[in-house]
């Protein structure tokens, strides 16, 4: 004799009803609200780094034919909770993947899992329907973006709003005062000339067991302008450019950060400010082919296959020399002619700067 609604808890858009003979929360009708549609359930979804979050409506569920307890992820074991009338359901990359798949198209990266249930049935049998709702969070593959204002190489993270609003990550570059990347620069960076320079990218907001950052090209330019004629390569080809000598690659495609480094230089061109820009794209470690052997004679440059996944540009700047050292780097010739003047910042350029803006 005791009320099979009162275990219920049906929401204040709900109502406790029969369904097949069976007691659950049906939906109100609210003729003054718009109806969603029933063949989505009223899905929400909410993908946020490597986890995703998604829910579904209830009523419209159990008016389906399909109890709330009876549904479950990919992994059988991850079943739904039930908060304010919605089976809220998630996974992520730690203790709780249930089930999730992680594949790469060329174009997006995307992680796909489904919701799965069947409706309650008694016998050797069943005709009744299956549900399976198939969802994924998508992550784009190629973006590019630079920051266009002087800042303190600390605080320069570029925020990363991935398209559809679906996830998002950040990259920042960060120059450091010793070899061992334990001191980074605080405030502006003033730099004498030939001082050898250490630089940090880095991607947080990633799974760090599947992916990897690859420094695909960084280069400097006298203005804030990453496309500007004038410029000056780093890294080329994922390498250090084998026209700058003072160019050191440390790390790249072995984890989520990349480091290099190089030794301080200035454009003569009417310039004394340096900014740094790099190119860069994640890469799945599963694949195997995230780094290249800079140090073979004749490397060769496999293609990118379904292991590349994002593309990025970040730059900072302007990095400028310390007032004190002014007579090191301004050589009498260099103001003789124009003839001169190219000679001289060709030769100041081949020492290699880094991704970092900086001012006096």
């Amino acid at each position: 004799d005791e009320n099979p609604c009162s275990e219920l808890n049906c929401s204040e858009n709900e109502r406790c009803g029969m369904k097949n003979g069976v007691y659950g929360c049906l939906c109100k009708k609210d003729p003054n609200r718009s109806q969603p549609h029933s063949d989505s359930f009223d899905f929400l979804e909410t993908c946020e780094s490597s986890s995703g979050s998604m829910s579904v409506s209830r009523c419209q569920l159990f008016e389906a034919g399909f109890p709330a307890d009876h549904l479950h992820l990919n992994d059988p074991s991850c079943k739904g909770t039930v908060q304010n009338g919605r089976v809220e359901f998630h996974f992520d990359n730690d203790e709780h993947i249930c089930g999730t798949n992680l594949v790469a198209n060329g174009t997006h990266f995307i992680y796909d899992n489904f919701i799965l249930g069947t409706p309650r049935s008694e016998g050797l049998i069943s005709r009744q329907k299956i549900l399976k709702l198939s969802f994924s969070c998508v992550y784009p593959q190629t973006q590019t973006f630079s920051m266009n204002v002087e800042i303190n190489p600390l605080e320069s993270v570029a925020h990363k709003t991935l398209p559809a609003g679906e996830g998002r990550y950040q990259v920042r570059m960060i120059p450091y005062e010793d070899d061992e990347f334990t001191r980074p620069f605080t405030g502006a960076v003033d730099a004498e000339l030939d001082q050898e320079m250490h630089v940090e990218v880095r991607v947080e907001g990633v799974d760090t067991r599947q992916f990897a950052l690859v420094m695909d090209t960084c280069w400097a330019t006298p203005v804030n302008d990453p496309d500007y004629s004038l410029r000056w390569d780093l890294i080329v080809n994922e390498c250090p450019n084998p026209n700058d000598e003072t160019v050191e690659l440390l790390q790249n495609g072995l984890s989520t950060s990349s480091r290099f480094s190089f030794r301080m230089f200035i454009f003569t061109e009417n310039s004394t400010k340096l900014y740094l820009h790099c190119a860069v794209h994640l890469c799945l470690l599963s694949s195997n082919r995230c780094s290249t052997d800079c140090n073979s004679r004749h490397y060769h440059r496999q293609s990118r296959s379904l292991d590349f996944h994002d593309s990025s540009s970040i730059s900072m700047g302007p990095l400028m020399l310390s007032e004190g050292n002014t007579d090191k780097w301004v050589p009498d010739q260099v103001k003789v002619s124009e003839a001169s003047c190219l000679c001289a910042s060709l030769m100041l350029l081949l020492v290699p700067l880094m991704s970092v803006l900086i001012q006096l």
